[in-house]
């Protein structure tokens, strides 16, 4: 049940942020659009697979739970913080720096 309520969360809030940017999504073209949400959707599976496997891997080299929990964590903020520059680049690059809005 818990599960369903952050996936409904998380849909929720695309939709909003979708709403907020529409007159920035209307001035993109149609090969733009695509660009950029093939670029947000490598990105997401990117961290994804870095959190799963590399996180995972990391945490488990540590015996203690409350230790495990704390490197998991900070693996992931390390990697959100790392994808961060080369997404912000890719879509000023793809969008002509219609994206990102700071």
């Amino acid at each position: 049940m818990f599960n369903f309520i952050i996936m409904t969360y998380c849909i929720v809030v695309a939709i909003n942020l979708i709403y907020k940017n529409k007159k920035s999504i209307k001035q993109l073209t149609a090969k733009q659009c695509i660009l950029a949400a093939i670029t947000y959707i490598f990105t997401i599976l990117f961290i994804f697979i870095c959190i799963y496997f590399g996180g995972n891997w990391i945490a488990g080299q540590f015996t203690n739970r409350f230790l495990q929990l704390v490197v998991f964590t900070m693996f992931i903020f390390i990697i959100l913080s790392l994808c961060q520059w080369p997404l912000r680049k890719t879509l000023h690059r793809f969008t002509s720096g219609i994206f990102p809005k700071n």
